[in-house]
């Protein structure tokens, strides 16, 4: 399976490109693998930037590395209908291609590209479970400026609680252009006045009060940034006449040409960048000319600026410096447009020159730890810890797997039109609508909405009369007659109920417009418990920021008894392990182990105990309170033998008031989405919708009920 890493910048200027090419570079020499095919996939969340690694890795890395196109965040707000939409394609991309690939490496967003670049990076790598690997510069390695960046460090992972953070790498250490903004022409006049400051720090000697491992401290070096003729030419998107020293000129030196700068030429320049008016070419190529004591081979290139002319004319103009080998580019610009676009050029990669960015890579890569990098930090305590969209998507593709039939009584609820038309264009589920088909197309029709071909409606109006006898036949006990039979079957849920039990349908989806009981009780009268189940009970997916937790029973058991909670915990363990969650049980109560007293602690006791001699097989601990059986940290205080260890998944709460409170508290309070009740016990699937559901909730509790089927 891939291991997922994702890089987040914590800083503007970090090196993004530089570090994503010598991570590509480390993992392919430290693949467990040789394979013929590209072992890595890579994608940005940024796309079209300059110098955009994705170029980069296709040109040279092809092989090795496949990239992932169109995902760009830079103009999505969090938690848009195009973020959401975005978001989700990615977790389906990762979930395609996790058996497919050793590595997936993304790329994350830059605070400079996005205003929600915290919550768009934190979002993202928590529900991939993507081991994370935080980039930050560091201006020097002064004490005060390495306290300075722990604080920083420290504060933001206290407010963001990444679950799998591999390190920290900090880049470009001591550098002088962090800080100070210089503009084009000042950065290579300071690059080449300036020694090599390759100081190597070690993170053993200066970080000492973070608790944040570090993976590589990586100093500046002079050596490794230089700037080419090719660079320049395919930065600023110009035409060349001359380019014969594309490969190996390199520009140390840039002089605006104009009358002011005429004397410049005289002196000990070299590596010379000149970017000159066209009108005023024949003024310099004068001066090449008649002054003997300027050595034209200090001209590395030319750029000409504001050229109309035609290619000929340019050359038969420039042949003394095509035979001088001096490169020669041209462009319609003007030369302030020139001069204003090298002031973004990026030095830190060169996109275009393979021998630079192989140097590159070989010095940043020996800087990384292996140790920190390659050996995993995940701690799976589960078979599969689901993160909310992983779950999500993992509903659909068990749903497309059966492919179900569902009966949607609420059929002209818009809500249901549409989550019906959703599911049948996603393969999710066969969707059955009952209700009069004139009023459903009319409906579906005003609201625009296309309901396919494929999705059957059945008049309520024409089948009523023949499940007369049916409900007759199962409420006998309950002395119903012929006149009552047909008045209940004027309820669309109690019509479409009979047609389940008569296997004509799979399962049964409503509560959008009718209540709880309004779905439930046709269910208990018609449908009935499985043989094997004592009762039927309900569980919540509650799809917390991090993971997916089950609660259970918070909807339908008032006061269960000691047997009757013991049944619920097991009812949930199944259906965890349907949707591949390990359940780890945690028996809730206001007391944990024997700290407290009174009959629900020895309910729970009880109940635990059941659990424990009918399912061995189970991890379950009880009673014990909500923080130790969620944080390991509070397990150690207070269960320290407890097996769940702090990491429960599911959650049985001992009676309707606590259950319900607790799942409509998290749920608000902490504003995530809850799929459920999904029902428990009942000899065919059948589930209750909040009236608040929206289109989504909807679509997922019809996947949730094909799944149970």
């Amino acid at each position: 399976m891939s291991r997922i890493i994702m890089l987040i910048p914590l800083d503007i200027d970090v090196g993004l490109t530089s570090i994503s090419l010598s991570m590509i570079d480390f993992f392919d020499k430290n693949k467990s693998e040789k394979k013929s095919i590209p072992s890595i996939l890579y994608f940005s969340f940024i796309k079209n930037l300059l110098d955009d690694t994705s170029s980069i890795i296709k040109k040279y890395f092809s092989k090795i590395v496949h990239v992932l196109d169109d995902i760009d965040f830079s103009e999505i707000f969090f938690n848009s209908s195009e973020y959401l939409f975005l978001s989700n394609k990615i977790i389906e991309e990762c979930y395609n291609n996790k058996f497919l690939y050793q590595f997936i490496l993304i790329e994350g967003i830059n605070n400079n590209h996005s205003v929600n670049s915290q919550e768009i990076n934190y979002d993202i790598s928590q529900n991939l479970n993507a081991e994370v690997i935080f980039i930050s510069n560091l201006e020097n390695s002064s004490s005060a400026c390495i306290k300075k960046k722990e604080r920083q460090i420290n504060l933001f992972l206290k407010q963001k609680k990444y679950k799998n953070v591999l390190g920290v790498i900090f880049n470009k250490i001591n550098s002088p252009f962090i800080e100070k903004k210089y503009d084009f022409i000042k950065k290579l006049i300071f690059l080449k006045k300036i020694k090599s400051q390759e100081k190597i720090i070690s993170s053993k000697e200066v970080f000492k009060n973070n608790f944040f491992p570090i993976i590589a401290c990586i100093p500046w070096n002079k050596n490794i940034i230089k700037t080419y003729v090719m660079d320049l030419f395919n930065f600023l998107n110009v035409k060349w006449i001359n380019l014969t020293q594309k490969k190996t000129s390199i520009i140390e030196e840039i002089i605006i040409f104009d009358e002011s700068s005429l004397n410049m030429l005289n002196k000990n320049y070299l590596n010379t960048l000149i970017i000159i008016s066209f009108s005023r070419i024949d003024v310099f190529i004068d001066i090449l000319n008649l002054n003997s004591n300027f050595n034209s081979s200090k001209i590395k290139c030319i750029i000409l600026t504001g050229v109309l002319k035609s290619n000929k004319y340019i050359i038969s103009l420039c042949k003394v410096l095509i035979k001088k080998s001096i490169s020669v580019l041209f462009t319609e610009s003007s030369t302030m447009d020139i001069v204003s676009q090298l002031q973004i050029f990026n030095f830190n990669i060169n996109v275009k020159n393979l021998m630079y960015i192989k140097k590159l890579q070989k010095y940043i890569s020996s800087f990384f730890c292996y140790s920190s990098i390659m050996v995993s930090k995940k701690k799976y305590n589960c078979s599969v810890m689901y993160s909310p969209k992983e779950f999500c998507y993992t509903l659909k593709i068990l749903s497309k797997k059966r492919n179900k039939r569902i009966i949607l009584p609420e059929s002209y609820e818009i809500r249901i039109l549409k989550a019906a038309a959703i599911c049948c264009d996603s393969n999710i589920a066969q969707c059955v609508l009952l209700g009069d088909p004139k009023k459903i197309y009319s409906i579906a029709n005003e609201q625009g909405i296309y309901l396919n071909k494929d999705i059957e409606i059945i008049n309520p109006v024409s089948i009523r009369e023949k499940y007369v006898s049916r409900l007759l036949e199962l409420r006998k006990e309950k002395g119903i007659n012929e006149f009552s039979a047909r008045k209940q079957l004027q309820d669309n849920t109690v019509l479409a109920t009979l047609i389940l039990e008569s296997n004509q349908v799979d399962g049964l989806v409503s509560g959008s417009v009718n209540t709880t009981s309004d779905t439930i009780r046709p269910a208990l009268q018609i449908i009935k418990t499985n043989p094997q189940s004592l009762l039927v009970s309900s569980i919540f997916f509650m799809l917390l920021p991090n993971q997916v937790f089950i609660y259970g029973d918070c909807a339908i058991n008032i006061n269960p008894t000691a047997e009757e909670l013991a049944e619920i915990a097991i009812q949930s363990a199944d259906s965890a392990k349907i949707f591949g969650i390990k359940p780890r049980i945690a028996m809730l109560s206001y007391s944990t182990g024997c700290s407290g007293f009174g009959y629900q602690v020895e309910k729970v006791k009880a109940a635990t105990s059941i659990v424990k001699n009918k399912r061995p097989d189970l991890i379950i601990d009880g009673p014990i309170q909500y923080d130790a059986a969620v944080s390991k940290s509070v397990s150690k205080l207070k269960a320290p033998c407890s097996p769940i260890a702090g990491s429960a998944n599911v959650f049985i709460f001992p009676d309707l008031n606590s259950g319900n409170i607790a799942y409509k508290a998290v749920q608000r309070s902490s504003k995530i989405v809850s799929i459920g009740p999904m029902l428990q016990g009942l000899r065919q699937p059948v589930n209750d919708l909040s009236r608040g559901a929206s289109v989504e909730d909807i679509v997922y509790t019809i996947a949730l009920t094909s799944i149970q089927s």
